[in-house]
């Protein structure tokens, strides 16, 4: 009866994870270039110790026509690279604009990179009127200047990532690639939408809800019948 017990908790406790996870994806449903979570794994290692394990589905998601020239959307494989006061970051959301200091950055504020480092417009783009262009492969035009191009990069292993907050993608070895000419192409004027299906995921929602529900009631039960068998045991 304990083991039930404990059993049950352990499954009130990762069904509560679980809802965590699928409540996140739902929020983000409308966050450009979030890629969804499933509901986690648990698996033994070779010591026979638990490990959670979470997967991210990295599913492209539909582009959305802006008209915004500084939204970019990458199709195929790959990420944006930003510099955070965290060191380099991943991301798939383009959603860029130009700062007082003339840096191309984010929605987070952070500047994003091109393979020249930290891409920077001259400070009077706009007062000339010069339009800025990017081209299927990365490359950044000012009017008719080269400015710099993207740096478009993946991991070695997509397994080896993790999510950091923001929006933003990490590995711990740091073991990115360029990402090869015809593995990607740019949308200027598009975002990239989250791959959450919203209905898939109430769906979800619906189901844990009802496990863990479940899981609760049979807890209870036993908690009770243990109450129940040590007041016999003291007649």
């Amino acid at each position: 009866m304990i083991k039930g017990i404990f059993m049950a908790g352990r499954s009130l406790h990762s069904g509560n994870q679980h809802i965590e996870v699928v409540a996140n994806n739902i929020a983000n449903i409308n966050t450009s270039g979030f890629k969804k979570e499933a509901p986690f794994t648990q698996l033994l290692d070779e010591a026979g110790n638990l490990v959670i394990r979470q997967v991210t589905d990295y599913k492209q998601g539909e582009l959305t026509h802006t008209g915004n020239p500084l939204d970019i959307a990458i199709k195929g494989e790959g990420f944006f690279t930003v510099e955070t006061e965290n060191g380099e970051m991943l991301t798939r959301d383009g959603r860029f604009t130009v700062s007082q200091e003339g840096f191309l950055v984010n929605v987070n504020g952070d500047k994003v990179l091109g393979k020249d480092g930290e891409i920077s417009f001259s400070a009077n783009i706009f007062d000339n009127e010069s339009t800025i262009t990017v081209t299927k492969n990365g490359e950044i035009l000012a009017g008719k200047n080269i400015i710099d191009e993207l740096k478009i990069v993946k991991p070695e292993d997509l397994k080896s990532l993790e999510k950091a907050g923001n929006n933003y993608f990490t590995s711990l070895n740091g073991d990115y690639m360029e990402v090869e000419e015809g593995e990607f192409e740019l949308s200027q004027g598009y975002l990239e939408s989250s791959n959450v299906n919203p209905v898939e995921e109430m769906e979800n929602m619906i189901r844990l809800n009802t496990d863990y529900q479940s899981s609760y009631k049979i807890m209870n039960q036993l908690d009770e019948s243990l109450k129940n068998a040590n007041q016999i045991g003291r007649v």
